[in-house]
């Protein structure tokens, strides 16, 4: 459900929704004001609720593919949109399997269940698509490919031993510890580079505090949030 009350409302790839959290207390005692409000959730789920007037005042995709769209079709406000953090894909799999030595190694049999996002929506799911893809390992995997809601459910499926291998973020990984059994990590060169990006959604009402947030996360303390949760830095401009 999404509060409709709230005076800042953040729209985050669920994959980043910690270190949003983490930003929005740092502001709040560098910037006292109005709350600040993280929903987290697969980026093409909240593309869909913005799209249907959901009340969000900044929205934080994990592609510019959705900001993209947004910008398209006027929902965001000019100059706003900026590159915040990067990431890296990395193959996971259950903590009582060696892990494979490559991205090829996932075509071995005794990965019979591998889970990915849901391409469709998930933008995690869809840069390992493009790597399977690009690899020549797509036709031979489709069958054994698990789509999820969002890249945590699938990390959360490798924990719980219900899919024998994945492909998740690299700081999802590092979120589970020794959870999971770490494998390669995914030549970059396989998918689109993978750059979280914000901007501000076009309002009935001005949000300065919304605006002031922005420009918090793109300045030192904010970067050095995303960097201490393993995020990289935002390409150059």
């Amino acid at each position: 459900m999404i509060p409709v009350a709230l005076a800042v409302l953040v729209a985050s790839a669920i994959s980043l929704k910690a270190p949003l959290e983490e930003a929005a207390a740092a502001f709040g005692v560098a910037e006292p004001g109005e709350a600040i409000t993280v929903q987290g959730a697969a980026s093409g789920v909240l593309l869909a609720q913005v799209e249907n007037g959901a009340p969000f005042d900044l929205f934080v995709s994990a592609s510019p593919a959705e900001l993209d769209r947004l910008a398209k079709s006027g929902r965001l406000i000019p100059g706003t949109r900026v590159a915040l953090a990067t990431n890296r894909l990395v193959v996971i799999v259950r903590k009582d399997l060696a892990p494979p030595e490559s991205l090829d190694g996932l075509d071995d049999p005794r990965f019979e269940k591998i889970a990915i996002g849901n391409p469709k929506t998930v933008p995690a799911g869809r840069y390992a698509a493009e790597a399977l893809k690009a690899r020549g390992l797509l036709p031979r995997l489709e069958r054994r490919l698990i789509p999820a809601e969002n890249v945590r459910q699938v990390l959360d499926e490798v924990v719980r031993g219900e899919v024998d291998a994945a492909l998740v973020y690299a700081t999802e990984a590092k979120l589970a510890g020794d959870k999971v059994a770490l494998g390669p990590e995914v030549p970059e060169a396989l998918h689109d580079p993978i750059v979280y990006e914000a901007a501000l959604v076009r309002r009935e009402k001005d949000a300065p505090r919304a605006e002031a947030f922005l420009r918090f996360l793109t300045e030192g303390a904010g970067r050095a949030i995303f960097a201490k949760q393993g995020f990289g830095p935002p390409p150059p401009r």
